[in-house]
């Protein structure tokens, strides 16, 4: 399944170079104003110039975004080399054929909707958008604000839309104050930084905070097949209040009243499911046909898979920060929990477990969509920050790092033909190092499997 998930990316982007190659031989690009910058290309445009140039009016206040956009791009930095490097070394440690086959795969790191898995086409062609124009607008108005030439604008595409860019003069970057260019560079993932953070107060501070718990009792996580549960119209979402006159609360509570019960049993139950209550009986069936284990024959059997998490996800949902940063890392790896455990708490069927409260609660439908829509340009905003901030040529992040082992080595009086050529061979050992922490999981993930 692997190889042939592979083969078809590799047919996908061979296809899409094969035609670009030809439109570009043929002079259709150049006609379109299209070039291509690698494997990518770049439809240039005049429109928006404008609005950048009026936007960074604003001086004082940008130089004063762009000093701090410096401080957070340097700290972010520390903190996600140090991850990489803890990632590398807990791997090396603890690997093993079960947890190599669970390293994301090449579909999985890909930022592509329909080729990655965990990410919804519709909410990542959003979040996507959202993020390229904050992250290009803002190298494109910090360098208006010091003034630079913007010569172009434009979309750069591979198969669809992956970014934007603001072409700034290439001559003018390169001679402006050194501090004057490493505000530009650092503007656009701390903007990133800035719309994610926002986005997640909106999400957990103000959407969450009108969501409740639709019933007290426990949940359904699942229904075993041609199980009682099943008979009655338990699913997935549905709450179940109380069994044979006892209150169910929590599992405790669910275990010790299906204890009391025996095979055959006719008992009374109460549950939650899609807004209203029932109240029903269930004939229980014999434990031991399911489980097939001595010690269950003759046990009462409803067959659902109890749990409460949802009543502590909501929590999560509600303050990430509760218990940081376990909670937030909870709240962002949420999706790998749609693809490896089936469910997502913001996501159905999980979101029947909740009612809305409040300007939603007649449309609850509408409120999931925007929650979502806010989660995923949260999501998508921290990742491209977050990438960007690695000290790697041609990140921004490497670009930033570039300029500070100028200023160190101007600083020791090095030569200018000495400085470029040190300057040039670390910052391509740093790059190939990070882009090695980087893709290490993919490298265990495949040729673990070979070697062993």
């Amino acid at each position: 399944m692997l190889s042939f998930e592979i083969f078809l990316i590799i047919l996908i982007i061979a296809l899409y170079v094969g035609i670009i190659v030809f439109l570009d031989r043929k002079g259709v690009l150049k006609r379109y104003n299209i070039s291509l910058y690698g494997p990518f290309l770049m439809i240039r445009t005049e429109k928006g110039k404008d609005l950048i140039y009026r936007l960074s009016r604003k001086k004082r206040f940008w130089i004063w975004f762009g000093n701090i956009s410096i401080v957070v791009c340097f700290v972010t930095m520390v903190a996600m080399v140090l991850l990489l490097l803890w990632q590398f070394w807990w791997l090396g440690e603890h690997i093993t054929k079960e947890v190599a086959e669970k390293l994301p795969g090449v579909n999985m790191v890909l930022i592509i909707p329909g080729v990655n898995p965990i990410l919804p086409v519709g909410y990542t062609i959003i979040a996507i958008i959202v993020a390229i124009i904050f992250h290009e607008f803002s190298h494109g108005i910090s360098g208006a604000s010091q003034g630079l030439e913007i010569k172009s604008m434009g979309i750069l595409a591979f198969i669809f839309p992956v970014g934007a860019f603001v072409e700034p003069d290439e001559e003018e970057l390169k001679k402006i104050e050194r501090k004057k260019r490493m505000r530009v560079f650092a503007s656009g993932p701390a903007m990133n930084l800035l719309v994610s953070i926002v986005c997640l107060l909106i999400f957990s501070f103000i959407l969450m905070n009108s969501v409740s718990v639709a019933a007290d009792g426990v949940g359904v996580r699942y229904i075993v097949k041609d199980s009682p549960a099943q008979s009655i119209g338990l699913e997935f979402g549905s709450i179940i209040l109380e069994i044979n006159g006892s209150k169910i609360s929590n599992i405790d509570d669910f275990f010790v009243a299906m204890n009391k019960t025996y095979a055959n049993q006719t008992v009374p139950i109460k549950f939650y499911k899609n807004g209203k209550t029932f109240n029903t009986s269930v004939k229980l069936a014999d434990k031991y046909t399911f489980t097939k284990d001595e010690k269950d024959r003759g046990k009462g059997f409803l067959g659902v898979g109890p749990t409460t998490g949802y009543k502590y996800e909501l929590s999560i949902l509600k303050n990430p920060f509760n218990k940081f940063p376990g909670s937030f890392l909870y709240l962002y790896v949420m999706p790998l929990s749609t693809f490896f455990n089936g469910y997502n708490p913001i996501t159905e069927p999980y979101t029947k477990f909740y009612e809305i409260k409040g300007i939603f609660a007649s449309s609850p439908n509408i409120f999931w969509s925007l929650a979502n829509a806010i989660y995923w340009i949260f999501w998508l905003n921290l990742a491209v920050g977050l990438f960007n901030v690695l000290p790697m040529i041609p990140l921004d992040g490497g670009y930033l790092m570039q300029d500070v082992l100028d200023s160190v080595l101007e600083r020791f009086r090095v030569k200018k033909d000495k400085k470029e050529k040190i300057t040039k061979v670390v910052m391509t050992s740093i790059s190939l190092l990070i882009l090695f922490l980087v893709i290490y999981p993919l490298l265990l993930k495949y040729a673990y499997s070979l070697l062993h």
